[in-house]
């Protein structure tokens, strides 16, 4: 049977912390959407030797927003704005030469991905202007949703504000995922939340705000699109959201259909889940099913109203009945906890940190063992976070004491965390090791990261 579950105790809380005054330009859903919604093209690889080839290179171009003149943005592979999707399947090969068009120095992360230390992308794989850096690793998880975004520390926010980033597809022989909607740009649609403000003579208006919320902007683009629609056919359509703003959290709705969680960070749910809303914060993704029936149905925030309209062509979808099931989740129990470890997310000076520490490049603050598994207390005193982990997906054992939410209850690599919320993780620490390469762990509100919320982390041997 379907699970159903009603978030709007989770809706209550984190509007507690999140707060409602800032102004935005909200959009009704009585008003038709009056653009096509961009969709990404998918970045076709080039094969050799039984390796995957993908080719990115970032630099600067000019989008669009309807501000009266071009804005100026970072994207890759000269697109306006964004990147192209990559499409990748688990046990392939891959390697991805990313290179960088920028005058300035950058890198490029592959955020929710379980990669080697060296091939994950973050501040200790800068990219100077002019060269090309290589990440290659196989393919080991199962289906997600994944992005890829730079991640070079004071400059993370800004790259990503401007426009560099892009969804990672994950594939896999999972039998329930050939009864689900998967024809990219049909009725499986790359949906890239993100809040912009603009200057007068229509330029991003960028800074970092020290306050307890981050920066939160008044204009809502999906895909770099204002106001879009997408056409699809009646029926089961996939939505693959994503969170690429700089500190907001969204509050997603549907209007005109039902809506089923499929999958959130890290792959596939147990079973779909009927939401009412669903809760995303800057870096999360979740996949969800919206049955679009003759009218047209609406995606919609809290804050914005309407996000995307889903504008029904009168063709009929040809995705047959949903399954009940989409994967066996092994549970991690008490008794294979090896070490607890506890992060604080709070003030520290003038900026953030985590138990009384800023990031310092030159220290590792935590050293797991490869094998081991791991149960982590988070909380926080003041301010919202979204705590985030590279490498490793999670699972939520407690929120506030109390078992996750069904919708909740799958692989996570980021959550919410605020002082009404404390929440109890566990991860397994089993794929790969590096005695002098960390990865890090961080605040994906973007401010509090770029404020020194943000750690370091070696998997020994």
């Amino acid at each position: 049977m379907v699970a159903i579950s009603v978030v709007f105790g989770a809706l209550v809380m984190v509007a507690l912390v999140t707060g409602c005054g800032d102004a935005v330009e909200r959009i009704s859903v009585d008003t038709p959407a009056v653009t096509p919604l961009s969709i990404p093209p998918l970045l076709e690889p080039t094969i050799e030797n039984g390796v995957a080839h993908y080719d990115l290179t970032i630099g600067t171009s000019h989008h669009d927003y309807q501000q009266g003149s071009p804005t100026e943005t970072y994207s890759y592979n000269g697109m306006s704005v964004l990147g192209p999707t990559l499409r990748l399947k688990t046990g392939d090969s891959v390697a991805i030469n990313v290179t960088n068009a920028l005058d300035q120095i950058t890198t490029t992360h592959w955020h929710g991905a379980d990669v080697p230390a060296e091939d994950d992308g973050g501040p200790l794989s800068p990219i100077e202007p002019g060269t090309t850096w290589v990440a290659d690793f196989d393919v080991i998880q199962p289906a997600a949703t994944l992005w890829y975004h730079p991640h070079l520390h004071g400059f993370t926010a800004e790259h990503v504000y401007r426009g560099s980033a892009g969804m990672i597809i994950v594939d896999d022989g999972n039998p329930a995922g050939t009864l689900l909607p998967r024809t990219y740009g049909v009725d499986d649609i790359p949906v890239i939340i993100q809040d912009r403000d603009f200057t007068e003579d229509g330029q991003f208006d960028f800074a970092i705000n020290r306050g307890p919320l981050g920066k939160r902007d008044g204009v809502l683009t999906v895909n770099g699109t204002i106001n879009p629609f997408v056409e699809t056919p009646a029926g089961p359509v996939r939505l693959r959201l994503l969170n690429g703003s700089q500190a907001r959290i969204y509050q997603l709705g549907i209007e005109g259909a039902t809506m089923m969680k499929i999958a959130s960070d890290g792959g596939y749910l147990a079973s779909p889940v009927i939401l009412e809303r669903i809760v995303l914060g800057p870096g999360d993704r979740a996949e969800i099913i919206v049955d679009v029936g003759g009218a047209p149905a609406a995606l919609v925030d809290s804050a914005f109203g309407r996000v995307l309209e889903l504008r029904p062509t009168g063709l009929a979808s040809t995705v047959g009945p949903l399954p009940e099931t989409l994967t066996a989740i092994e549970r991690i129990s008490g008794s294979e906890i090896t070490v607890d470890r506890s992060f604080h997310m709070d003030q520290v000076g003038n900026g953030w940190g985590f138990n009384g520490l800023q990031l310092d490049m030159s220290r590792i603050d935590e050293t797991m063992r490869l094998g081991d598994t791991e149960r982590w207390t988070l909380t926080a005193e003041a301010g919202q976070h979204v705590f985030h982990v590279h490498q490793t997906q999670f699972q939520i054992l407690a929120i506030n004491g109390e078992p996750p939410p069904p919708e909740e209850a799958g692989w996570e690599d980021s959550v919410l965390v605020n002082a009404n919320r404390e929440v109890v993780i566990a991860s397994r620490f089993n794929t790969y090791a590096d005695n002098n390469m960390p990865y890090m762990y961080h605040c994906h509100l973007l401010d509090h990261e770029e404020l020194g919320m943000m750690g370091q982390f070696l998997v020994v041997e």
